[in-house]
């Protein structure tokens, strides 16, 4: 159950180390195995990078992550589990793109914008689906060739394997959707691993049978908010760990506010980033400390406008836009089950993101 750091050691079988989903099922499973758990959280809250956003009679947004798909069956049956019902994703009616100045209206995934294009992006896709079969999801640097697939940036392949400057706009357009980065950011072992694990690469980008297919009722955070509220140990709030020592069959763990765990082990579960700014005894070996400081996140920043109804399902429109110019890339319909609001949700992703992250609020507007 969630607390209020109020100094004062606690002790466990094993510590969690961050309440996003990651940190609570790993809690929730240990509890399961007869283990005492406790988890602390930086926040003043659970769901990591899970949260809702409350827009007026009950209703919530999400400004984390929010959708689920067919592929993600252990995120399904967690929701299952907990109570918390998915409803589609709207998507009827057309798509619109800004290409070349213009607005265009299309059907399905990819926008039809000439044959060559098309045929170069599905041409691509097949190649990247081929390779992505050969790389171990659980261990992608078993993978034949891992080294070498590692050591190319995703832009470095997209030149030599795309032959058209729309086909290439169009697979970057799809990078940044999908991974908050820019290809020349991803190595093609990443970007392959990743699509292995979606289930394909049209998976990774599609509504309807897709990634983007379904979204939780009361919002995501709904599902780690749950899982928390049924474990039986604390889940410890407002408590940053800021140092973790290890002696011995034993692990100590102290956080901000006085709160400190001691256990027989530790589970850090938190971005590999964040992993960084703990204090180890002993230090972690090398090779580590190296792997947390060249993983880092993606950038993204998602914007909402709220209207009194989505006006544009009336133009026979889903939401779903795209555009080559930006700074938005990718809108969605992204109202509440009922269609009241009209929510129209926009992304800022990769490059996009950084630079109009750094400014001010009244100038991101």
């Amino acid at each position: 159950m969630p607390a209020e750091a109020n100094g004062g050691v606690l002790e466990a079988d094993v510590v969690v180390v961050g309440a996003g989903l990651a940190g609570l099922v790993a809690a929730r499973q240990l509890e399961g195995a007869g283990m005492s758990v406790a988890v602390l959280e930086a926040r003043d809250r659970v769901g990591g990078r899970l949260l809702n956003e409350p827009i007026g009679d009950g209703k919530v947004v999400e400004v984390g992550g929010q959708w689920v798909g067919p592929t993600q069956k252990r995120m399904l049956a967690l929701a299952k589990t907990v109570g918390v019902e998915t409803f589609p994703t709207f998507s009827d009616g057309e798509n619109v793109i800004e290409w070349g100045g213009e607005l265009r209206r299309y059907r399905g995934t990819i926008p039809a914008l000439g044959r060559a294009a098309l045929l170069d992006v599905a041409q691509a896709q097949r190649k990247i689906d081929r390779l992505a079969r050969r790389i171990p999801p659980e261990a992608p640097w078993q993978a034949r060739g891992a080294a070498r697939l590692d050591a190319v940036t995703f832009w470095s392949w997209m030149r030599r394997n795309l032959y058209t400057r729309g086909g290439r706009e169009l697979i970057r357009l799809a990078v940044e959707a999908v991974w908050a980065a820019e290809p020349e950011d991803l190595s093609l072992l990443h970007v392959l691993f990743y699509t292995r694990s979606g289930g394909g690469f049209d998976m990774l980008l599609d509504t309807e049978g897709g990634a983007q297919q379904d979204r939780f009722v009361g919002g995501s955070q709904v599902v780690a908010e749950r899982v928390a509220a049924e474990l039986s140990g604390p889940v410890v709030l407002g408590a940053p760990v800021r140092r973790l020592s290890q002696s011995g069959e034993s692990v100590r763990v102290e956080a901000d506010g006085g709160a400190s765990v001691s256990a027989r082990r530790a589970i850090v579960a938190l971005a590999p980033a964040l992993c960084g700014r703990i204090a180890y005894d002993p230090p972690l070996p090398g090779l580590r400390e190296q792997l947390t400081q060249r993983m880092p996140n993606g950038a993204v920043v998602k914007c909402m406008a709220l209207y009194d109804e989505p006006f544009w399902r009336a133009a026979g429109l889903s939401g779903q836009a795209t555009s080559e110019r930006g700074p938005v890339k990718l809108t969605f319909d992204n109202s509440p089950p009922d269609g009241r609001p009209g929510v129209l949700l926009g992304f800022l992703e990769g490059r996009q993101a950084r630079r109009l992250g750094a400014v001010g609020a009244d100038e991101r507007r």
